[in-house]
């Protein structure tokens, strides 16, 4: 039997300048198509700026969504400098909406949205606050379910309860007298899946590829499929989103073949084994940060490419940040010291830089991983990197991700 799901979201525009994309998705509507991608019946509940109402309209007919939209004052932009980046957000004072009609439902996925979201009432209830360290409890604003399910970040978490520790966090949250369920995402330590009988860590799927923004709302969506749609038990569900999010950050994809719908139950089956009492420790090797930093742009990514993996919880060595500049003679040693004593080097191959290659050189022949970005390099200059192991991106986003993975154990 197909039962209907609610979506309570926002519909925004994404704009992405490397790998170059424009989307409308937000996370309302990206939820409402990977459900229905699902196979799920689905109406989406939301607000649409005036210039953006006929695109959205346009999505929701192709792809059979029963869109409710209440017209809103601004046409929400979401800008990203890479998939990884905090996004800009135009305007940035967003004008709420008020005295929207009450969503009433059997069952509900909701998340925060940018206008302010509308009560809820449901039986069943699946909710993600989406607002980082502004985040708002669920029945916040009078909403209520009879059984609820809160997916969250670790800030998300933190903000709703003043809890930092994860366990904490998921049990002041389960006081509650509707909450059935707590999963909190911690990135690479995994996400605690939380009841009042079981408390068990899940991991991420490694993909080959990693389009990073809206993976949260796939979670949130294939969840509330498996939860809602297929009746599977909260743990089952939390490894099925894990694996479904896994599929669509390799692919972008929004619609699952019944071939591909197979591999991630079984995937997903099969991790069920996996799950732990504990999160996973954040190995304590260090990553060596190899990249330029003579300009103002090689800065910057050495910059960002510092943040990406330290807000991960990995331990980084950067040589412009750590050593500084300064005579050949005390620089060279002190970063080959460093390197020496590095569990793998993230290099920053742009523009080919010869003391980036001379460390990516250094680090193969004593065996030390290595894990590059290459933008806009073509193979043959990567011959000898590509050839002695290195492991080559040309996306940022997946080249951070990859360098987590490999030091964490997953590939």
């Amino acid at each position: 039997m197909n039962l209907p799901i609610s979506v309570i979201g926002g519909c925004y525009a994404e704009d992405c300048s490397f790998p170059r994309s424009t989307i409308y998705r937000g996370s309302g509507m990206r939820a409402a198509c990977i459900l229905m991608g699902l196979g799920n019946s689905t109406a989406l509940h939301t607000v649409i700026g005036p210039a953006l109402a006929g695109d959205f309209g346009d999505i929701a007919k192709r792809k059979g969504i029963a869109l409710e939209a209440v017209s809103g004052c601004d046409d929400i932009w979401f800008r990203y400098r890479h998939p990884l980046a905090k996004p800009d957000v135009y305007p940035a004072i967003v004008t709420p909406i008020k005295d929207r009609p009450n969503v009433v439902t059997d069952h509900a996925l909701v998340f925060g949205m940018m206008e302010g979201r509308p009560k809820v009432i449901a039986k069943r209830a699946v909710y993600d606050p989406q607002d980082g360290f502004r985040a708002q409890h669920f029945d916040g604003n009078g909403s209520s379910a009879e059984e609820l399910v809160v997916l969250a970040s670790w800030s998300e978490g933190r903000a709703m309860t003043d809890e930092k520790d994860p366990e904490r966090i998921a049990a002041r949250l389960l006081e509650n007298g509707s909450c059935i369920a707590v999963i909190i995402k911690c990135g690479p330590q995994g996400a605690l899946v939380a009841t009042a009988t079981s408390h068990k860590w899940i991991r991420a799927f490694p993909s080959p590829r990693v389009w990073k923004i809206g993976s949260g709302d796939v979670f949130s969506a294939a969840f509330a499929h498996a939860w809602l749609q297929e009746g599977r038990a909260v743990l089952e569900s939390a490894w099925f989103a894990s694996r479904t999010v896994a599929e669509y950050v390799g692919t972008r994809a929004e619609t699952f073949s019944q071939e591909t719908l197979m591999r991630i139950r079984e995937d997903s089956n099969l991790a069920l084994s996996k799950s732990s009492d504990t999160s996973r420790a954040i190995p304590d090797g260090t990553i060596y940060l190899a990249g330029p930093f003579f300009t103002t742009n090689e800065q910057w990514l050495v910059d960002e490419a510092r943040f990406a993996l330290h807000d991960m919880g990995f331990k980084v060595f950067s040589p412009i940040h750590e050593i500084g500049e300064g005579p050949a003679n005390v620089v060279a040693p002190a970063d080959l010291f460093a390197l020496e004593n590095s569990a793998l080097v993230f290099a920053l191959l742009n523009g080919l830089d010869t003391g980036t290659i001379f460390e990516v050189g250094y680090a193969r022949a004593r065996g030390i991983p290595v894990v590059g970005l290459a933008e806009s390099i073509e193979a043959k200059p990567l011959t000898m990197l590509i050839g002695s192991g290195c492991a080559i991106s040309n996306d940022f986003a997946t080249s951070v991700y990859t360098a987590c993975w490999q030091l964490m154990g997953d590939v």
